[in-house]
């Protein structure tokens, strides 16, 4: 490294929270931006959706990127685009500028964050890249954290434009200190990029969920079937294509592995949790409670906090306990509080909203080192970095699916109640307001708030069979290791 460890740990780290910050913040401003844009809710999911989705798509690239540009180039020129896709979305005049812009922004993330890691990686000895990451990890997960209140405060005191620009001090200092403490050596051998296998990727990825979309709009461009089918055809394409693949973007070897295809389905339901509840929270929190933006940030921010908290004890606990009792006892706790927030409504007071939120990010914190380490471990060391970047993908993804899905059915719930109290003229996407909705449209925001989050707990009950079979499997092991 040309600055030494630990300025490049905090460069790369810059940019880390550049982009892992925006992934959050802007959901405390969705309601204020479906005012402005009259935007629909179905819509506004994509702000989310759309930033996952190219994330997702793009995450497997960032090997290859930084193989033919080297470190430095990568870092500065992807870290460039996310600051002129930022002041793209905080200028945006429309909605599909808007939309095109948290793409980008995704698109970009998708290649800085393993950039990150592997730096990190590169610049430490073994024994000394357990601070580093420890370091990395707080800051990453203080990110989404503090990130929710500082959007809101930003929304009360200026306009959700103000919370688009919140990440360009940190690459501003990234920027600065790329050239100073980054290499910029090319790898000498460059292994042949699967470009078809990432163009129907990302191309049955935006179909599908293209098409999951278009379902809740009365009159689509085209017809959502088609958009779905032709997502799951191209998806089909691109799984046959990487068979055939000598340098695969997914080599499918790691799904001979039975923890590892458990851990898999685990995976895509934990993002489905993570990022399907930090999409819909501050929809709750804004519509159904009434709380202000910079309130909003704040009623969330304990969970985050708690979150940074639990991930270094859950990851002692996990050296130690059999990582599928961690697992299940995430999973209950993500469901216990999903089931609890599905009884709250205009009354709830802060605290208990907040002790709510907080038991189910605690959850989440015991569930994700556990399944990091059982979905790695017995795993060849060729297919490691695999593995690792697959288990990534399929926690993007179920986020990508899950914000789509559970805004989806949200939208459709809180229509259905609104027809049967005969107020379906009433505007759906300006009912997200703090004390916009009527008493009738209150009471449909709160019983589909609720059916979308006894949804999401049953989700995660049923999330509790793999992690059970997780359990079985290692006794089977364990069993026949002592019969030898």
């Amino acid at each position: 490294m040309v600055g030494g460890r630990w300025p490049a740990t905090l460069t790369v780290l810059m940019g880390t929270i550049s982009v892992v910050l925006t992934t959050t913040i802007v959901n405390v401003a969705v309601p204020g931006i479906m005012a402005d844009f009259d935007m629909s809710q179905l819509h506004a999911q994509w702000l989310s959706t759309g930033f996952l989705a190219a994330m997702t798509a793009t995450m497997l690239a960032s090997a290859r990127v930084v193989e033919r540009l080297g470190q430095q180039r990568t870092f500065r020129i992807t870290l460039w685009l996310f600051v002129a896709a930022s002041l793209l979305a905080a200028a945006s005049w429309s909605t599909p500028v808007m939309i095109a812009a948290r793409i980008l922004q995704g698109a970009v993330a998708g290649i800085i964050q393993p950039l990150a890691l592997v730096v990190i990686f590169q610049v430490f000895p073994d024994d000394e890249r357990g601070r580093a990451l420890g370091l990395y990890g707080m800051g990453v997960v203080l990110a989404p954290a503090v990130g929710p209140a500082v959007g809101g405060w930003l929304m009360d005191v200026s306009s959700w434009r103000a919370v688009y620009l919140a990440a360009l001090p940190f690459c501003a200092v990234g920027l600065w200190g790329a050239g100073r403490t980054l290499d910029n050596q090319r790898a000498e051998t460059v292994v042949a990029f699967d470009w078809w296998g990432m163009v129907l990727l990302a191309a049955g990825l935006a179909l599908l969920l293209g098409g999951l979309a278009e379902l809740g709009l009365a009159q689509a461009w085209i017809p959502p079937g088609w958009l779905i089918a032709g997502g799951l055809g191209l998806l089909a394409g691109f799984l046959a294509l990487q068979r055939r693949r000598a340098s695969p973007l997914v080599n499918l070897d790691v799904f001979r592995r039975p923890a590892f295809a458990l851990a898999f389905v685990l995976a895509l339901v934990y993002g489905a949790g993570l990022f399907g509840s930090t999409y819909l929270l501050p929809l709750l929190v804004q519509g159904v409670q009434g709380l202000s933006a910079t309130m909003t940030g704040l009623v969330l921010m304990p969970a985050g906090l708690a979150l940074a908290m639990v991930f270094p004890v859950s990851g002692r606990l996990s050296d130690h306990w059999p990582a599928h009792r961690l697992i299940i006892a995430g999973l209950v706790l993500v469901a216990l509080a999903f089931f609890a927030l599905a009884t709250t409504g205009p009354a709830t007071g802060f605290v208990v909203l907040a002790a709510f939120i907080l038991l189910g990010r605690i959850g989440l914190g015991l569930i994700l080192p556990a399944l990091n380490l059982d979905a790695l471990r017995g795993l060849p060391d060729g297919l490691m970095q695999q593995g690792s970047g697959v288990i990534n993908f399929a926690r993007q993804l179920g986020g990508a699916f899950g914000v789509n899905l559970f805004a989806l059915l949200l939208d459709w719930r809180v229509r259905q109640h609104l027809h049967a109290q005969g107020e379906s003229s009433l505007t759906l996407h300006n009912l997200y307001q703090p004390g916009a909705a009527d008493p009738a449209g209150l009471q449909a925001l709160t019983r589909g708030f609720a059916e979308t989050f006894m949804v999401l707990g049953s989700c995660f009950v049923l999330a509790v069979i793999p992690a059970v079979a997780m359990g079985v499997r290692h006794a089977r092991v364990r069993a026949n290791s002592f019969g030898l």
